[in-house]
């Protein structure tokens, strides 16, 4: 008679990855999460739920490679229905927004047209996994980018960048005191799904809310502080200025229907200003996790902004 303890059973929330690839077949990360290839216990499953409502816009959900496994710590069962049904609800809410806060971390590192699926429960026992017990969708759930967006693709140096942004975001969640950052990041995800006028309103409408706030919607300070902030030297803070006046203009012309904007004029205005969002909001993270707070970053003094808004491109020279 055999009396050895079974081998005990690990638990997991999987989250398959669509338009996603990796350079190793497993990737660590900080908060315990794992990026892996994707088992196929999980795909079949995927594959046999594509009945399921929210799965009717997508073409096959069961085909991708990577999926996302975050730690499930285990329930306690001591306790009334009541008080274990509380302890699973706060478990499903804490994966629930590690994974909405990695996927803004991924979209933060770099461009791709990354997109997560449902969150779901899964046991493994000696390298088998059984899927199933809870599934949940998410704010990060969706499918709708374009077709012409490149697939994420994580390289082994965007590790100690993803980290240190994973932090810095979770560090937000918990002080919850920021406004206007909190804005720019729901429309930075906002912007990586729709049509190209959608998502250009988007971002520029994040762009405000970092760089100008409650001040009227200026376009010429809003291009000059985001030069200043982004550019390295002065050609790159000239095309930086450039680009961000004509989004501005289109974003206008989209908005007031001053005029029909070409779909060409847009596929090719969207990554640039997608690109200075994203940097934007890595750099104020930085600034929020050393101390600054965002009305200190924008306004400082009268006098400071006055120069900043004068003098920007041409160190100290006043641009004409």
């Amino acid at each position: 008679m055999n009396t050895a303890n079974p081998t005990p059973s690990e638990r997991y929330w999987l989250c398959p990855l669509y338009s996603f690839d990796s350079y190793s077949e497993s990737v660590d990360l900080a908060e315990g999460i794992h990026i892996k290839t994707a088992p196929n216990e999980l795909r079949k499953h995927i594959n046999e739920q594509t009945h399921y409502p929210r799965y009717g816009q997508w073409d096959d959900p069961s085909k991708f490679n990577w999926v996302v496994s975050l730690p499930h710590p285990a329930t306690a069962a001591e306790g009334t229905i009541e008080h274990r049904m509380g302890i699973g609800m706060k478990e499903w809410a804490t994966a629930r927004e590690l994974l909405v806060d990695l996927i803004m971390t991924l979209k933060l590192c770099h461009e791709g047209s990354i997109t997560a699926g449902p969150l779901i429960i899964a046991s493994k026992n000696n390298s088998k996994y059984a899927i199933g017990g809870g599934t949940q969708w998410t704010a990060v759930s969706k499918r709708d980018f374009l077709i012409q967006d490149p697939t994420y693709r994580f390289q082994q140096s965007d590790i100690p960048k993803v980290n240190e942004l994973l932090k810095n975001i979770r560090n937000l969640d918990k002080e919850k005191k920021h406004h206007n950052i909190d804005i720019a990041l729901r429309r930075f995800h906002s912007s990586y799904h729709g049509q190209f006028e959608d998502r250009l309103i988007d971002q520029m409408i994040a762009f405000e809310s970092l760089y100008l706030g409650h001040e009227p919607e200026l376009n010429y300070k809003l291009a000059l502080r985001i030069a200043f902030l982004l550019g390295k030297d002065e050609k790159e803070r000239t095309d930086i200025f450039n680009n961000m006046k004509k989004a501005y203009n289109i974003r206008s012309n989209i908005v007031h229907g001053n005029r029909q904007v070409e779909i060409s004029e847009l596929g090719s205005t969207v990554p640039k200003t997608e690109e200075y969002l994203r940097q934007s909001i890595r750099r104020f993270l930085l600034f929020l996790s050393q101390g600054e707070s965002l009305k200190a970053l924008k306004t400082a003094s009268e006098d400071k902004l006055a120069k900043l808004d004068e003098n920007i491109l041409n160190n100290g020279e006043l641009l004409t």
